[in-house]
């Protein structure tokens, strides 16, 4: 017997094999099919975008007290106000950087948070949070206003706190 017979008697009788284990009988076992039960599905509050509106709260509170009446307040405290507002504008376009970074808030947040902090950096640091004109306050709040629906729309709601200083 030649390689090439026996290799060719293999190749049929391996087929063989192949083909009476696939065929079907009546014997066979039917797996029953399974419905699945349905779930609630809740959706989890993005953790960067909850972080860039802890941020934006920050920011909204300092924007109160400048819309507020800044007269009585000393020359230091006029200028530690504009200080804290400007870092806490810094750690807001970081966090909402992050957070349109991973798609939980629109770019257009970050471009927003952008422009408060170009509109708070051109404060005089000498005079303070009264250096802010008209014009940069109106910027600033109407910035502040569309990040402030991103994150109502990322089901982070304005809390107590910022309605209070708001109408105070």
């Amino acid at each position: 017997m030649s390689k090439a017979t026996v290799r060719i008697g293999v190749f049929l009788g391996v087929g063989a094999l192949a083909l009476s284990a696939c065929s079907s009988s009546a014997e066979s076992e039917v797996t029953p099919t399974v419905t699945p039960t349905p779930v609630e599905v809740v959706e989890p509050i993005a953790a960067l975008a909850e972080d860039a509106c802890f941020e934006y709260f920050a920011v909204d509170l300092f924007r109160s007290e400048m819309n507020g009446d800044t007269a009585g307040l000393k020359k230091k405290q006029r200028q530690a106000l504009l200080a804290d507002m400007q870092l806490s504008v810094d750690q807001l376009v970081v966090s909402v950087d992050a957070a349109v970074i991973a798609g939980e808030l629109p770019a257009k947040a970050l471009l927003n948070a952008e422009r408060i902090q170009n509109n708070v950096n051109k404060a005089n640091p000498k005079v303070g949070i009264t250096s802010l004109n008209k014009k940069q306050k109106k910027r600033i709040n109407a910035s502040a206003e569309r990040i402030e629906r991103s994150c109502v729309a990322a089901g982070n709601d304005l809390p107590v706190a910022n309605i209070d200083a708001r109408s105070s």
